[in-house]
């Protein structure tokens, strides 16, 4: 019995020491990046280990990995994360300038830009870990994200849970951001969209028969 907890507790002090790393590395690698060039390769990057991890290679060695990841993605993924953040800020400024005006015309409009608006942030979180999950060309790395949040209710959902609860304990315990502030959302979003995935491959196959 003392046996199997003292193997407990060491799994559980080697992962946590892993999220610790992972999420250093995260924050050192977005300010390699100068912060406003280095947040999209370095979450892609952290997106990519936890995928890893999720696939059972908790237990290897990643920064080398980590560090490849990010330089061999650095200007594609630069290029989707700022298309997608420019079109946040068009929606952004949409929403701001409706709602300055009045009548059933702006509160139309402004429901719909609401709207599109959560679409928008979903897309977003389902960008990183389809980058990391799949090989595909540029162009459907932009819209892909956008299908997969519509046909994918519940698992929205579930995101929309598990991050509310990821960020209620962070905010509860600041002394957490530099440990697991990347971390934590990141391999809740992972696992929920693998899951989706998996899925999604066998409605196709069941589809196709």
């Amino acid at each position: 019995m003392f046996s199997r907890l003292g193997d407990l507790f060491t799994d559980a002090s080697l992962w946590i020491w892993k999220t610790i790393q992972l999420n250093l590395s995260w924050l050192l690698h977005i300010v390699m990046g100068g912060v406003v060039l280095g947040i999209f390769p370095a979450t892609v990057s952290l997106f990519a280990i936890t995928r890893k991890w999720l696939q059972g290679g908790r237990d290897e060695p990643f920064f080398s990995e980590y560090h490849h990841y990010y330089k061999k993605n650095f200007w594609k993924v630069n290029s989707l994360g700022w298309i997608y953040s420019s079109v946040g800020l068009f929606l952004w400024i949409d929403l701001y300038l409706v709602t300055q005006l009045k009548g059933i015309i702006a509160l139309f409009s402004t429901v719909l830009i609401l709207f599109i608006l959560i679409l928008y942030v979903f897309s977003f979180l389902y960008l990183f870990p389809y980058y990391v999950h799949f090989d595909q060309s540029f162009k459907r790395y932009l819209y892909q994200p956008f299908i997969i949040t519509i046909i994918s209710f519940k698992q929205n959902l579930i995101l929309t849970i598990g991050l509310t609860m990821v960020g209620y304990l962070i905010y509860q315990m600041p002394g957490l951001i530099p440990f697991a502030l990347g971390v934590m959302p990141a391999y809740w979003v992972m696992k929920v969209s693998m899951n989706r995935y998996k899925q999604l491959q066998v409605e196709m196959i069941g589809g196709e028969s």
